[in-house]
C-alpha cells in the first residue's frame, strides 16, 4: 500500500466513516455541502464573463504562489506529527469551494434582511448603511461558521489523526488560507467589473499583509483551537462542547473587530498619510495600503497574534511531553537509548534530525507515541492495539532500509 494511502487508512481508524451509516451520512452531508456552495459560487463568478473567470483564475494562482511561505511554515509547525498532505489539501480546498460558497449565500441573505429592514425605516441609504452593517454583523459570524464546520468534521470523522491544540491551529489556519485565496480572487474580479482594471495589487496588499499570516488565516486558527483543547482535554462534558464555541466566538469576534474598527483605523491612517480615500482603492499606491494595513493588523489583531503565539508555545510543550512519556517504555523495542535521549533533550524549535535517523524513523516514533496517548486516553490498552503494533513493524522495517543503505554507502 503506498505511503499516503496508509496514513489516510490509519487516520480513519475509529472514525465513523468506516461504519457503513456513518460512512453514508458523511458522503450524504459533502454532497450537500458541495451542491450549497456550487450555488454560491454559480452566483459569484460561474455566470461571469469568460474574462472576468480569467481574471478570477489570475487571482487565485497569485493568491496560491503567495500562501506558499505560510503553507511551508505550517509544515514546519506539525512536524512532530505531521498530518497527511491530502487531508491539508483538502482543508485548504474546504475554505476555498465550500466555506466560501455557503458563505456568499448566507452574507447574501443576512445584506439583504438588512437592506430591506433599513428601507423600512427610512433616512438612510440602504445600500451603503447594510454593507457597512453586514460586514460587521454578518460575514464574521458565517464566515467563521463555515470555515469552523470544516475544522469539526475533521475532529468528528478523523479523530485519530487529531490530537491537540496545535492540530487545530494547523487545521484551522489550512482552511483560512483557502478562503483567503479565494476571496482575495472574488474580489479582484469584482473590481474588475466595476472599473475594468484588475485591482491585483490593491488587493494583495490588504489581504496578503504578511503574506497571508493575518485575517482569514488567523481567525480560522483561533477557532481551530477551541476544537483543539476539546480534543486534547480529558475533562469532557462542559469542556468538550465549551471550547469549540468560545473558539468559534473568539474567532467572530476578531474578524467583527478588523470589519468594523479595523476599516476605521485603515482609513483614518490612510488619511494620515495624506491619500484621499473616497477616490478608492485604485487612487491610493499598493505600498501604501500595505503599510497601512500592517500597522492596523498590529493594532487591532495583535492580541490574536499573541495569543496564538502563546498556545503554539504550549502546545509544544505538551507535544515533547507525551512523546517522551509514551516512547519510554520503547527503549530498546523501537526507539534505542541514544535516541530517546536525543528525545528527552528536544526543545521547542528542535528538528526531527536531532535523533541522528531519518526523519521518516523519528516521524514514525512519534507517531506511535501519539497513538500510545489516544489509546490509553480512551481507557484502551496499547499493548493490544493493532494501530500501535503497526508503527512498531513500520519503524522496525525504516530502521532496517536505513542501517542497509548506510552500510551500502560505507562499502
Amino acid at each position: 500500500m503506498p505511503a499516503s494511502a496508509k496514513l489516510v487508512a490509519r487516520a480513519m481508524v475509529g472514525s465513523p466513516i468506516a461504519r457503513p451509516f456513518g460512512g453514508c451520512l458523511f458522503v450524504a452531508g459533502m454532497l450537500a455541502l458541495l451542491g450549497f456552495a456550487f450555488l454560491g459560487h454559480l452566483a459569484l463568478w460561474i455566470l461571469e464573463p469568460v474574462t472576468r473567470v480569467g481574471i478570477f483564475l489570475t487571482g487565485v494562482l497569485i493568491g496560491t504562489v503567495a500562501s506558499l511561505p505560510l503553507l511551508a511554515l505550517l509544515r514546519w509547525l506539525d512536524r512532530r506529527e505531521r498530518e497527511s498532505l491530502w487531508l491539508a489539501i483538502g482543508a485548504v480546498v474546504w475554505g476555498a469551494v465550500i466555506s466560501t460558497g455557503l458563505s456568499a449565500i448566507f452574507n447574501a441573505l443576512g445584506f439583504g434582511f438588512i437592506s430591506v429592514s433599513l428601507e423600512i425605516v427610512g433616512g438612510v441609504d440602504p445600500e451603503l448603511i447594510g454593507q457597512l452593517l453586514a460586514a460587521t454583523l454578518v460575514a464574521p459570524p458565517v464566515e467563521e461558521a463555515f470555515k469552523g464546520l470544516a475544522i469539526l468534521v475533521l475532529f468528528w470523522f478523523l479523530r485519530a489523526e487529531f490530537d491537540n491544540v496545535r492540530d487545530g491551529i494547523i487545521y484551522g489556519a489550512l482552511v483560512g488560507i483557502g478562503f483567503n485565496i479565494a476571496e482575495y480572487a472574488l474580489y479582484v474580479m469584482q473590481g474588475y467589473a466595476e472599473s475594468g482594471v484588475a485591482p491585483f495589487a490593491e488587493q494583495f496588499a490588504g489581504r496578503f499583509v504578511f503574506l497571508g499570516f493575518n485575517g482569514h488565516m488567523l481567525w480560522s486558527a483561533i477557532c481551530g483551537t477551541g476544537v483543539g483543547f476539546a480534543r486534547q482535554s480529558a475533562g469532557g462534558g462542559c469542556t468538550t462542547l465549551g471550547a469549540p464555541v468560545a473558539g468559534y466566538l473568539a474567532a467572530t469576534f476578531g474578524h467583527a473587530l478588523n470589519n468594523s474598527v479595523g476599516v476605521f483605523l485603515l482609513a483614518v491612517i490612510l488619511v494620515v498619510m495624506g491619500y484621499d480615500v473616497e477616490g478608492g482603492l485604485m487612487s491610493i499606491s499598493p505600498f501604501a495600503l500595505w503599510t497601512a494595513a500592517a500597522i492596523m493588523n498590529v493594532l487591532v489583531q495583535g492580541v490574536f497574534y499573541v495569543a496564538l503565539l502563546v498556545l503554539l508555545a504550549l502546545t509544544s510543550r505538551w507535544e515533547r511531553e507525551v512523546i517522551r512519556t509514551y516512547l519510554a517504555d520503547e527503549v530498546g523495542v523501537s526507539v534505542t537509548p541514544e535516541e530517546y535521549s536525543a528525545i528527552v533533550n528536544d526543545r521547542m524549535f528542535g528538528a526531527l534530525g536531532s535523533r541522528g535517523t531519518p526523519w521518516r524513523l523519528a516521524l514514525a516514533q512519534n507517531e506511535l507515541a501519539f497513538r500510545k496517548w489516544h489509546v490509553a486516553r480512551e481507557g484502551g490498552n496499547p499493548a493490544t492495539d493493532p494501530l500501535v503494533a503497526a508503527w512498531r513493524q513500520d519503524i522496525a522495517t525504516l530502521r532496517e532500509e536505513w542501517l542497509r543503505s548506510r552500510q551500502v554507502r560505507q562499502a
